[in-house]
């Protein structure tokens, strides 16, 4: 069926193969059949430019790769996937409805680098907009005390290309690998601080208990990278998602993570994986249980793969997206 009239909707992202680049493409291949969806992105409008021409020319040619925008630039609404992207932005679009995304949790926001109570900070960031669009519940119920239009709408990482070929039995292997993957350098994500010493003092009771670790690489290698981890650690305090649970729960791994984003909304503490506070010991000990009761890693590995594509499955994400455009 022809939908005539589509609202015409731009979705912005911060720069292409990144966590936001993820969902706008997310929102492009389930809603274009609705809705007619643009992309553009921060880098390519970004306020401050490259001195250096080799980065000037790619940049250029990466954004006739990946964005994708009307002639007249004119839209029925814009969505700034982060708050503060208009901040550092030349606008070169109009449009009748705004919609500002906060995909991090806690208070500040990540990257917001500001200093104050909740009011200052919608009045200063978020008043602007007539909507507000979160990655996950949590976050939602934070704001909705503020702001009058608040939505929760979050992506569904590549279920097709996160598919685990091995681990269909209990694994008895001497070796326990605990996974972790992010940028390392950003403090909210605590790997430094709280990743590394959990492990470290598991090891004292196990030493063949072990941290498999990765940084940076293409998207398509990323699900050999978990083939054989154990259980994913999460120290974060800001993360809507993270990726790194979204990405194990496909592929059948528990997670032991603090209390945010999708492992607030998903995690049965004890049955399909654990909540754990920001501590050290605490992460440590929940390592070493799974380290001697392989029979229940073995169950909360078949427990969190199908609570995940329940709670979270492609339908039910999209018509999150759907109902908040068709509110707008």
């Amino acid at each position: 069926t022809t939908i005539m009239n589509k609202k015409s909707i731009l979705v912005i992202a911060d720069f292409p193969n990144w966590a936001y680049y993820e969902i706008q493409q997310f929102i492009r291949k389930n809603l274009s059949d609705d809705f007619d969806i643009y992309c553009d992105f921060l880098i390519f409008n970004s306020i401050k430019k490259s001195k250096n021409p080799i980065k000037r020319i790619k940049l250029l040619v990466d954004g006739i790769k990946y964005r994708h925008i009307k002639k007249d630039n004119t839209y029925d609404i814009v969505v700034y996937l982060a708050f503060y992207f208009p901040n550092y932005m030349k606008i070169n679009w109009k449009s009748k409805k705004i919609i500002k995304g906060i995909y991090t949790d806690g208070f500040p926001p990540s990257n917001s680098e500001f200093k104050g109570g909740m009011t200052e900070f919608v009045n200063m960031f978020l008043n602007d907009a007539d909507a507000i669009v979160c990655g996950s519940e949590q976050i939602k119920n934070r704001y909705k005390k503020l702001v009058n239009n608040v939505f929760c709408a979050n992506a569904n990482n590549n279920k097709l290309l996160f598919t685990r070929k091995s681990r269909k039995k209990i694994n008895n292997s001497d070796i326990f690998l605990v996974g972790w993957t992010g940028n390392p350098n950003r403090e909210f994500k605590g790997f430094y601080s709280h990743i590394i010493p959990a492990v470290k003092l598991a090891q004292k009771k196990y030493p063949n208990i072990q941290l498999a670790t990765r940084f940076s690489g293409p998207m398509k290698t990323l699900p050999g990278f978990y083939e054989n981890i154990d259980v994913v650690l999460i120290a974060s305090t800001a993360d809507a998602g993270p990726s790194l649970f979204m990405d194990a729960c496909i592929m059948g791994i528990p997670a032991i993570s603090t209390n945010i984003g999708k492992p607030h909304e998903l995690i049965i503490d004890g049955v399909n994986g654990y909540i754990v506070g920001r501590d050290i010991n605490k992460m440590s000990e929940r390592i070493i249980e799974l380290y001697e009761d392989r029979q229940l890693l073995f169950d909360m590995s078949k427990r969190i793969k199908n609570d995940y594509d329940e709670m979270f499955n492609d339908d039910e994400v999209t018509k999150e997206w759907r109902d908040m455009f068709n509110d707008m």
